[in-house]
């Protein structure tokens, strides 16, 4: 009993990091000015057990002035998560010792009336679980997209999305398993920035 209400505990700590993923990968271009931007959001679920819990992520991109549609963009970033003191101690409680998976969200992008959403999903790299204390880890990658041809002129403004969802995997009796949190509260500033599209 104890180790299913832990099982769904910390099914839902690593997504955190899945909405702050894709802060960096709607519109960073190699040509053009990029303003650095860090983003802090914060995100909640109910773990069983620990109750309710809010997990902090720290969001540092580069978004560009400038994109063109119809030409591939290249999108580095870098998310550190924090997933609380709860989480490293239901991870420690059922012996897990490393884990891994990936996450995935979508950012929004709105121009005029137009929107459009750009799925994402990136890789959680091999994170060890510290022997004691909050679990920490921070994610580093690129995502290769091209926005689409025959979108608009005009200036475009990147969101992430409040919904997001996560495949982990770990090395002890957990297992593999997907994981959901949200945006908490639903109505922080999201917003990454604003792109011109030509």
């Amino acid at each position: 009993m104890t180790e299913t209400l832990v099982r769904k505990g910390v099914r839902r700590f690593c997504v955190a990091g899945i909405a702050a993923a894709v802060a960096g990968t709607v519109m960073l271009a190699a040509a053009g000015t990029a303003a650095a931007v860090e983003k802090n959001l914060t995100y909640k679920g109910g773990f069983p057990i620990i109750g309710d819990q809010k997990v902090a992520v720290v969001v540092k991109a580069e978004i560009p002035a400038a994109a063109k549609a119809g030409e591939p963009v290249s999108v580095p970033f870098t998310l550190d998560v924090d997933a609380g003191q709860a989480a490293g101690d239901g991870l420690r409680l059922v012996g897990a010792k490393k884990l891994s998976g990936s996450i995935g969200s979508k950012v929004n992008i709105a121009l005029g009336e137009q929107k459009i959403s750009i799925p994402i999903e990136l890789p959680i790299p091999d994170t060890e679980v510290p022997a004691e204390g909050p679990l920490k880890f921070t994610a580093q990658g690129k995502v290769d997209f091209t926005i689409p041809a025959g979108t608009p002129a005009g200036e475009a403004t990147s969101s992430v999305d409040a919904a997001a969802t996560s495949h982990i995997v770990t090395d002890s009796s957990l297992g593999e398993f997907d994981v959901q949190l949200a945006l908490d509260p639903p109505d922080q500033d999201a917003v990454l920035g604003k792109t011109t599209i030509s």
